[in-house]
């Protein structure tokens, strides 16, 4: 597959998924509608933190609601329901569910543990991490004095695994390998063999990976197979990391989960606050694991304005990355503050610059009212020679 096959995938990618009554994807260059009505500086539009713009869901709301006279109570049998209907949702013990304040609790929490585990045995440690991606493990790793390598992403803007693993096999210590996929900000996902591969043949005295699936459930890609099936195969050395942030609306709730063997989370718990999230808190995770009803919407949100934005730009000549995230990466013809500051001009924030890749912007896939608007204003940008 030659790169410009590579960039337009992903206008064909989400072709075959359904959609509920309210989302066909039916917008074209000639429906998006030429504004000169700008946003109000008071309300501009959120496309850069990769949030669900359809909100949280009325389920959620409802048990928010009716837990605040519990409030006077610790949490402690809200944060076990919680866990038992996460263990129920993936078939493992409650006792395999590491309960954080977002994921980035998590993240902090195991390479914490991890640096403390190698001090303690005089071994030497690193963090290996994709470039560019998620930056929280390194961020961590750095303020532990561990080094952190950062591998260039491969020519398919995916996690170059090959050399990551090169990297690894030639150090003389523990490497943590944090492995974000679908990664952010490319939205690019990685081969699940080329990672069981890998993982299945390393040592695990000398490899622990760190599985950030942020976006997991925006996935369509029939072949992508989640990092937890090497928890179910019992393998101490992996944890993977997932948050209600993403699809479930929560990102102002902060509320995250590890999931990993029992012996692993153990290890965690004297990282982790105990109690370390509220009721409402608790309560709202737990309903909206089981809103059905509205993580399909979310994810039919999320396809429509996929499928409504790559129409435009293939439209429009605009490259960008096959996403399976709920955001899409796309290039940029002008510096990253011209573009940032001409979207913030027109009500619009957007993805923050992700070096060493500047001259692509992310945006995050919000709902289509917001997407004609953005849409809207990259014709104009187009007309300027800035996309």
């Amino acid at each position: 597959m030659n790169r410009r096959d590579l960039l337009k995938l992903s206008g064909t990618l989400f072709a075959g998924s359904v959609l509920t009554q309210g989302f066909a994807a039916t917008t074209t260059l000639d429906s998006i509608v030429d504004s000169d009505d700008s946003v109000s500086s008071n309300h501009p539009i959120f496309l850069h933190y990769n949030e669900n713009s359809l909100g949280l869901s009325p389920k959620a709301k409802n048990t928010i609601i009716d837990s605040l006279s519990n409030v006077n109570r610790y949490p402690d049998s809200y944060i076990e329901e919680l866990q038992n209907t996460l263990a129920s949702e993936f078939k493992m013990t409650d006792k395999q569910i590491t309960i954080g304040v977002g994921s980035s609790d998590i993240i902090r929490a195991t390479v914490n543990a991890l640096g403390y585990q190698t001090q303690q045995k005089g071994q030497k440690i690193q963090l290996i991490t994709p470039d560019p991606s998620f930056f929280l493990a390194a961020d961590h790793a750095k303020g532990m004095g561990i080094s952190v390598v950062s591998v260039p992403l491969n020519k398919n803007y995916c996690m170059d695994i090959a050399k990551m693993k090169e990297i690894a096999d030639s150090f003389d210590g523990l490497s943590i390998c944090y492995l974000c996929n679908p990664n952010n900000p490319t939205g690019t996902l990685t081969s699940s063999t080329t990672i069981a591969d890998w993982v299945k043949g390393a040592d695990a005295n000398k490899n622990f990976f760190m599985v950030d699936e942020a976006y997991a459930e925006y996935i369509t890609d029939p072949n992508f197979v989640s990092g937890t099936s090497f928890i179910r195969e019992g393998r101490d050395n992996v944890i993977v990391l997932r948050t209600f942030s993403k699809i479930f609306a929560m990102a102002g709730m902060r509320l995250g989960y590890g999931l990993s063997t029992e012996k692993l989370a153990k290890e965690l718990a004297p990282y982790m606050a105990i109690l370390n999230i509220s009721i409402p808190t608790a309560v709202a995770g737990t309903a909206s694991l089981k809103d059905k009803s509205f993580i399909q919407q979310s994810r039919a949100m999320n396809s429509n304005s996929l499928t409504m934005t790559t129409q435009v730009f293939d439209t429009l000549g605009i490259e960008y990355l096959p996403s399976q995230g709920n955001f899409l990466f796309h290039q940029i013809k002008c510096d990253q503050k011209t573009y940032m500051d001409g979207m913030k001009a027109e009500g619009i924030i957007i993805g923050r610059p992700f070096p060493p890749l500047m001259q692509w912007s992310r945006v995050t896939l919000g709902t289509s009212e917001e997407m004609n608007k953005f849409l809207s204003v990259i014709k104009k940008f187009k007309k300027k020679g800035w996309v």
